[in-house]
């Protein structure tokens, strides 16, 4: 049987202007990570989120399916018919290589070089045609299953669309680095596990995702990026983006190492949501 025991609110927006009746207008974006899951509610004619809720669910990839379908069967928005429905899957487990060499029937071996392939895991595979990567991960079987499930059953049946949230992290930042004509590190912090990305003149050299427990655990990453690609601490720029509540003691680490750093803002929050959130990076994925 299922239950809802292990299921802990963190966060919760409601806007003013959201009417419920008018959900088969709008987006529903939902995010898989290892501590929980979160949904929201796009208007991409206001181009806002209307509703957005964070939930903590103790070891959330390892539930059990009948739990997960308990889950989603409780929340009476799932039962409503959307527009679209974007899934993004967020873990540090994945591989990135140049789209122009990669081979669908080789996925598995990409990802071997990096990773164990787990007994009940899936892999999927997605091309980021703006830097012209392709990206392979894992995700656990069932819970892919039983989102598709729950979503697919209706009328928007080829309106769904997976994601892994470095796909969505690259595809802010090509926003962000469109014109740029020098080398540039950024920080996306998570509450687990942040990512690290350099980009030189609007090329994409390097990303990859660690887990950390305190701000030295970042400092070592961010250092080791900067000698591993012969950057330069004094004139290479760090930007943050994301949140954590380590956030202030890392930036402080980190900027005494490096000394240009400053914050980037990828994507429109609601003012009232208390930790910017990788979901939101789902506004610039089509």
């Amino acid at each position: 049987m299922s239950t809802l025991t292990n299921l802990q609110a963190i966060d919760a927006y409601t806007s003013d202007q959201y009417i419920s009746s008018q959900n088969h207008l709008r987006e529903l974006w939902f995010m898989c990570h290892a501590q929980g899951f979160s949904y929201a509610i796009f208007d991409g004619y206001q181009k806002q989120v209307l509703s957005y809720h964070s939930f903590e669910v103790a070891d959330f990839f390892i539930i059990s399916p009948d739990t997960l379908r308990g889950l989603l069967n409780n929340i009476d928005v799932f039962l409503n018919d959307f527009k679209s429905v974007k899934i993004i899957f967020e873990n540090p487990f994945y591989t990135l290589l140049p789209a122009a060499l990669f081979e669908e029937e080789e996925a598995a071996t990409y990802y071997q070089l990096k990773y164990e392939l787990q007994d009940g895991m899936q892999l999927l595979n997605h091309r980021i045609p703006d830097f012209g990567a392709q990206i392979v991960y894992a995700v656990p079987q069932f819970m892919l299953n039983e989102l598709l499930s729950k979503f697919t059953d209706s009328s928007i049946r080829e309106r769904v669309k997976i994601f892994h949230h470095a796909q969505a992290l690259l595809s802010s930042l090509y926003y962000q680095t469109a014109h740029l004509n020098k080398e540039v590190c950024y920080l996306n912090l998570g509450e687990k596990s942040f990512d690290v990305v350099m980009i030189k003149n609007s090329n994409l050299h390097f990303c990859n995702s660690y887990p950390y427990h305190n701000p030295e655990d970042v400092l070592y990453f961010v250092m080791h990026t900067y000698q591993s690609h012969q950057l330069k601490p004094e004139i290479c720029e760090c930007c943050f983006s994301g949140s954590n509540p380590q956030e202030s003691k890392i930036k402080e680490l980190v900027n005494t190492y490096i000394k240009n750093t400053h914050d980037v803002i990828l994507s429109q929050i609601p003012a009232s949501v208390q930790h910017s959130s990788t979901l939101f990076l789902l506004q610039h994925c089509v």
